[in-house]
């Protein structure tokens, strides 16, 4: 019997001992593709599907240091001033945070027309991600601008 209780308890070790060696399920390939998803549903100004991949306590740091929430991504997004033609990630990255979180960034550009004048922004990003409920949220992105570079001394 003792041998019994002896292995059972080895056993569970060995198993609880594996499950922690298994990969996360937070693979790359996985957040990267949710994140595409996301600068899509920007790029196209969907409200609802932007919303979608917002959890409920977002935040975000803006450029100037301004804190915006949920509703305010949104509106940034969906101005009906504001024509976005292209919105592109250059040098993106992945750092796994765990089997339920990561940050993905790079470099945004956004172009298009803001009360019809052309704009175009570049920025570096970082937007954390969360696994809720079995799905990818954003729930916090620092945005940070690029600075003019010093004329050239001759």
């Amino acid at each position: 019997m003792r041998v019994a209780v002896l292995l059972a308890v080895i056993f569970g070790v060995v198993t609880a001992a594996c499950a922690q060696a298994d990969p996360p399920s937070n693979t790359r390939e996985e957040v990267m593709a949710v994140s595409r998803a996301f600068d899509d549903a920007q790029r196209r100004q969907s409200a609802e599907d932007i919303e979608r991949f917002l959890a409920d306590d977002f935040r975000i740091i803006y450029s100037s240091g301004r804190v915006g929430d949920r509703a305010a991504f949104v509106s940034g997004f969906t101005s009906e001033t504001m024509v976005i033609t292209e919105l592109f990630v250059e040098e993106p990255f992945h750092i796994d945070l765990g089997a339920d979180a990561a940050v993905v960034g790079g470099i945004g550009v956004i172009r298009g027309t803001e009360s019809g004048a052309p704009f175009e922004e570049r920025f570096r990003f970082a937007d954390t991600f969360a696994k809720r409920d079995g799905r990818w949220l954003a729930v916090y992105i620092q945005v940070t601008p690029f600075t003019q570079p010093a004329p050239a001394q001759e």
